[in-house]
């Protein structure tokens, strides 16, 4: 658990969330999250909030490892168990004791490393931080394919996942090693979801893959807690000295690694193609198949089904129809001069809520 207390811990919940919200594109392939899952919301608020419940998780460091696999996996969800918890006209204390059973998880898969809201992203400890030289590395150029691979990825997530990329990528770091070296892990699971798209086709991919690298000190990178890399100053690039990927246990040689960009770049393609050719109510019920498995580990540890009840189809039909409701502009904002991501902090402050 962090030791921060509570009132403080909500205050920087409330700034770290605003950042990704606040400064996210309007417009997101093939569709933002808030314009077609807000008929259902609510529905996988509860559901998760039962399932937590039943796994008797909070106080159970070692359950929420075996139910999560991130502190980003929580992260991502928690923006929207804030908005599920308003729909069902929740009070501020209610939303503020589950938003620190969330900070308790993110905490634990965080091996106790506090959040920033953009700033390092830092959850290995200090004896697995250092066995990250234990591999055998590549050299300088062949490393800058690993950062191509890294992007290929990243963007691989994104035809599976939609905006979901918790589910396949995990970037952490940068850690500072003994020799002075600073570096950079990015871990990508759940790359083979043939239970999400059963008709695709994910023959030649691993099912796990860590890409580590290594940098001089001029690296200049950060993180906000979506897991968003921001890389101003082209840093990353420039103070690379090495690297090395493992897939599935296995280191992968330099070879290999123009492979499987090649692979996956065809897939990528492939891939996209199909989701274009979905129309927007076959993307909005496959992106409601996509939320629910976002909770797929969780379900998994409590064997139970991961996907949403059929009756959910026809209440996200229903709620598309009408539309999102338009939130009304308050008398005050009229004339703020704050930022979006100063009101949106605001908003998601619910330290005054906190009883006890």
């Amino acid at each position: 658990m962090y030791s921060v207390d509570k009132k403080t811990q909500l205050k920087d919940f409330a700034s770290a969330i605003a950042v990704p919200v606040g400064l996210t594109d309007s417009h997101k392939w093939p569709v933002r999250a808030g314009t077609v899952i807000f008929p259902v919301r609510n529905h996988f608020v509860n559901q998760l909030l039962i399932q937590l419940s039943e796994a008797n998780i909070a106080g159970q460091p070692q359950k929420w490892k075996e139910a999560f696999h991130s502190p980003t996996q929580l992260w991502r969800m928690s923006h929207h168990l804030v908005l599920g918890l308003l729909d069902e006209g929740m009070s501020g204390t209610h939303i503020a004791e589950k938003i620190l059973l969330l900070l308790e998880g993110i905490s634990v898969l965080s091996n106790g490393h506090y959040f920033e809201p953009m700033g390092s992203h830092k959850i290995l400890n200090d004896l697995d931080v250092e066995s990250l030289s234990q591999k055998s590395r590549m050299n300088h150029n062949d490393s800058r394919t690993l950062l191509s691979l890294s992007g290929a990825l990243w963007a691989y997530s994104e035809v599976n996942y939609f905006v979901a990329h918790e589910l396949t990528c995990e970037y952490h770091g940068a850690y500072e090693l003994q020799s002075g070296e600073k570096a950079v892990v990015r871990d990508f699971i759940n790359l083979c979801p043939h239970d999400l798209w059963v008709e695709r086709d994910f023959g030649g991919l691993p099912k796990q893959l860590r890409i580590v690298t290594f940098h001089d000190n001029s690296l200049d990178i950060s993180y906000d807690v979506y897991n968003n890399l921001f890389d101003n100053n082209g840093t990353l690039r420039a103070s690379l000295l090495n690297g090395y990927a493992i897939a599935d246990g296995l280191v992968v040689s330099t070879q290999d690694v123009q492979s499987l960009i090649n692979c996956i770049s065809e897939k990528i393609a492939k891939f996209a193609d199909e989701v274009e050719l979905m129309d927007k109510n076959a993307i909005a019920h496959k992106y409601m198949d996509i939320f629910w498995y976002r909770k797929k580990s969780l379900t998994d540890y409590l064997n139970i089904q991961w996907k949403p009840d059929s009756t959910l189809s026809d209440l996200l039909n229903q709620g598309l129809k009408v539309g999102p409701q338009k939130a009304k502009p308050k008398d005050n904002d009229k004339n703020s001069t704050k930022s979006v991501v100063e009101k949106i902090s605001e908003e998601f402050d619910f330290s005054e809520f906190l009883v006890g």
